[in-house]
């Protein structure tokens, strides 16, 4: 792992490889064209890094308004500075990283998830964009472990002294899993469901990679909390000593997020997971309180009561309704907790926290009500159409939908108007300072 981390060798003294998104029988066996070069991934797969260290494309951190990449000296291009939002756990506020020069040491990163990467740079590229609008709810998880200075020609990433910039993660990608099932069924094809059984159960690895392997994810983002250098330093050799002793990957007890959050607070625990737990929890509610309008009102229903139901309606609602009225109050009141307090710590200034409260509160009353009202009908929408596993699924899938045509409402207001005309996302008395933009 040491000998694939070092610098590469001169750009213009390596020769041209077939890029990351050209998945092929040389490239998962980690050879070139030439059959003699290997990459840095896993088995000696091509890498996304390896295409922009061999100057064969470019990072998306890198490009000028007309396409092209400006010179060395002012390769860092910052992007218009997009607001903070909300984790999944509506307690932890990140920031889209507007200039990967910012980044330093210690940091929580994280990048919307993306179980195919490296399949396709264009599909990274759609993944990362879908992650922005906040129509992607899980994200992979890291640790910065180098500051980044300077972002070469190719927009690559690098320290002060040159090297790559790296970090700690529990990371792999198809191709390098394609290699790695390879290598357990020794080349046998038999072999294959068995290695690829025992390579599920630890199908990560942590590890120091680049943060060059994400050049075509163009949008990053940080947590945003207070950080002093010595907090910086312990992270740093936190993480250097857990990627040398770390246990065996588990997406739900052991993932990037328990690793990352673990590192730099000392929490072992995973947003992520229990968001989805609760999704799915949720969702088996809603099925339950479905059951029950089914199999009561309609059983009375076909004996021709006279009045409705009114026990299977009650059912259904405690089951179905009742969970996404709680789940948009108590977010809504997490979440304001949260935003005031951060912004009590200076870690937000004026404009974004109200724009964070705004922005949740509008939540609460579009995607929470719409939800709870869509929800609401559907008894009597069921006994008309008689229509039970179209209304069941849009039942289940109603808080879902309703939160994200919410999110891309409040994007294209806030991409397309506010910060286009006003430079700025909350309009009403003067704008703050300036704080929070820099963790150092």
């Amino acid at each position: 792992a040491a000998e694939r981390l070092q610098p590469p060798a001169a750009a213009s003294a390596l020769p041209s490889y077939p890029p990351c998104s050209r998945i092929s029988l040389a490239m998962c066996s980690g050879t070139s064209e030439g059959g003699d070069q290997r990459g840095t991934g896993f088995g000696g797969v091509w890498t996304a890094r390896d295409d922009f260290v061999a100057r064969r494309r470019r990072t998306k951190w890198c490009r000028s308004a007309t396409g092209g990449v400006k010179s060395d000296a002012d390769a860092c291009v910052a992007k218009a500075a997009a607001p903070p939002r909300l984790y999944v756990d509506n307690k932890t506020i990140i920031r889209e990283v507007a200039d990967v020069c910012e980044l330093r040491k210690g940091d929580h990163c994280m990048i919307a998830i993306n179980l195919v990467r490296c399949l396709s740079p264009m599909l990274d590229y759609l993944v990362s964009c879908m992650g922005s609008i906040e129509l992607i709810y899980f994200y992979h998880h890291f640790i910065m472990v180098d500051d980044v200075a300077s972002v070469d020609e190719q927009g690559v990433p690098r320290t002060q002294s040159g090297d790559l910039a790296e970090l700690v993660e529990y990371a792999n990608t198809i191709p390098e899993a394609l290699v790695e099932v390879q290598e357990r069924s020794s080349g046998s094809w038999w072999r294959w469901p068995m290695a690829a059984a025992r390579f599920l159960l630890d199908k990560s690895r942590c590890q120091r990679s680049t943060l060059a392997d994400y050049g075509d994810t163009k949008h990053l983002y940080r947590v945003v909390e207070p950080m002093t250098p010595e907090d910086r330093a312990r992270i740093v050799d936190e993480a250097m000593r857990i990627v040398d002793s770390a246990e065996t990957y588990n997406v739900l007890w052991n993932n990037c997020e328990h690793l990352s959050n673990h590192i730099s607070r000392g929490n072992f625990t995973s947003p992520n997971m229990h968001f989805g737990v609760w999704s799915i929890c949720r969702a088996l509610l809603f099925l339950l309180g479905y059951i029950c309008l089914h199999t009561l009102g309609g059983a009375c229903y076909d004996r021709f009561c006279v009045s409705k139901p009114l026990g299977a309606i009650i059912a259904y609602h405690v089951f179905a309704t009742a969970p996404v009225v709680l789940q948009a109050l108590v977010t809504f009141a997490v979440g304001t907790r949260s935003v005031w307090r951060q912004h009590c710590q200076s870690l937000i200034n004026r404009d974004d926290c109200f724009h964070l409260l705004g922005k949740e509160f509008g939540r609460m009353i579009v995607a929470g009500g719409s939800a709870a009202a869509a929800i609401s009908v559907m008894p009597e929408m069921t006994w008309h159409t008689k229509q039970y596993a179209l209304t069941g699924l849009l039942c289940v899938a109603a808080y879902l939908l309703s939160d994200v045509v919410y999110n891309i409402l409040a994007h294209a207001v806030m991409r397309l108007v506010f910060i286009p005309v006003w430079g700025k996302v909350w309009l009403i008395g003067p704008s703050g300072p300036e704080t929070g933009k820099k963790q150092d």
